[in-house]
């Protein structure tokens, strides 16, 4: 959670999910508008990941030629207040 500019403008902090991926090299950085939040992790335009943010927590789904390959996995999430 953070970003002073965004403070600034709207009067809020904005919600934000940050993914990293050892596997794939890379940061996603996601805007959370809704408490039930879906959709696709990208590289390069090629989806890689499916995701679901709810009640439950953060879950991931890895996926090979727009295919799941994987179950869907819970991962961990760290709440972190930025200014």
């Amino acid at each position: 959670m953070g970003g002073m500019m965004e403070f600034e403008k709207t009067g809020i902090y904005p919600n934000k999910l940050k993914i990293s991926s050892k596997k794939y090299d890379h940061v996603w950085r996601i805007k959370v508008t809704d408490e039930i939040q879906s959709g696709v992790l990208r590289i390069k335009r090629g989806v890689v990941y499916n995701y679901v943010l709810d009640e439950k927590g953060f879950r991931i789904q890895e996926v090979r030629d727009n295919v799941p390959i994987s179950e869907w996995d819970e991962i961990g999430m760290t709440v972190i207040m930025n200014d």
